[in-house]
């Protein structure tokens, strides 16, 4: 009888492929080392938040009455996430429930679906980024200075980061309660910056987007899921 052959195609041998699996499987449990790192906190974190939050950032980068204000607290919240939502899918934050990973989700539609579950974070992460930048933008106008621009802006986003686990585990009904009034606040306090309703008529694209954000928020309120 012939011998089996033990490479796959490619030429990597079984025993290669199981290692390689185990590699895998410590880095998607949050033991790997600097590779699954990067995959968490650029590849999931930044690639996901520049694209679900895209149409805050471009209001962030279309203020232009303090634009170093407002550019630097936008990349310091969005770098702030982007870590702690690293540090959450490798599990090593614990903040008594587990970060849920997009990838879990299959695409189709509706709110509990992946197209639903995508809007859905979207509304967080673009409320989250609003919310960072012109707070931290407001800091540095007040005369706290960039130091506190950087503070606040990474504050409220490693603040909601560490909190969304907690609040797509909690009861439909007061989930949504808290979700409603983040969204509401984050939305009044972008909307209140000095510049901005300016904006709405000078360049109609930051309205649209402001007004995308608050359909994203509304979805993901009323959608009436249990966990978020």
């Amino acid at each position: 009888m012939a011998p089996r052959n033990e490479s796959s195609r490619g030429g990597e041998t079984r025993p290669r492929r199981r290692r390689r699996n185990r590699r895998r499987q410590r880095g998607d449990d949050g033991e790997g080392g600097i590779d699954a790192w990067l995959d968490a906190t650029v590849y999931f974190g930044l690639g996901q938040h520049l694209l679900l939050a895209l149409p805050m950032l471009w209001v962030a980068f279309m203020t232009v009455s303090t634009p170093v204000a407002v550019t630097t607290a936008a990349v310091v919240s969005l770098a702030v996430a982007c870590l702690a939502i690293g540090a959450l899918r490798m599990n090593a934050v614990s903040v008594g429930a587990p970060w849920h990973r997009i990838e879990d989700s299959e695409l189709g539609l509706g709110p509990d679906a992946g197209y639903g579950f995508l809007l859905r974070r979207a509304a967080y992460l673009n409320a989250t980024l609003g919310l960072g930048t012109f707070l931290g933008a407001r800091a540095d106008l007040a005369g706290a200075g960039l130091v506190g621009s950087v503070v606040v802006a990474g504050g409220v986003a490693l603040c909601a980061m560490l909190a969304l686990p907690r609040l797509r585990a909690a009861p439909a009904r007061t989930s949504a309660a808290a979700a409603g009034a983040y969204y509401a606040v984050s939305l009044l306090v972008v909307a209140a910056f000095p510049g901005t309703v300016d904006l709405f008529s000078l360049a109609p694209s930051v309205a649209l987007c402001v007004l995308a954000v608050a359909v994203a928020a509304a979805f993901d309120v009323m959608s009436g899921r249990d966990r978020r």
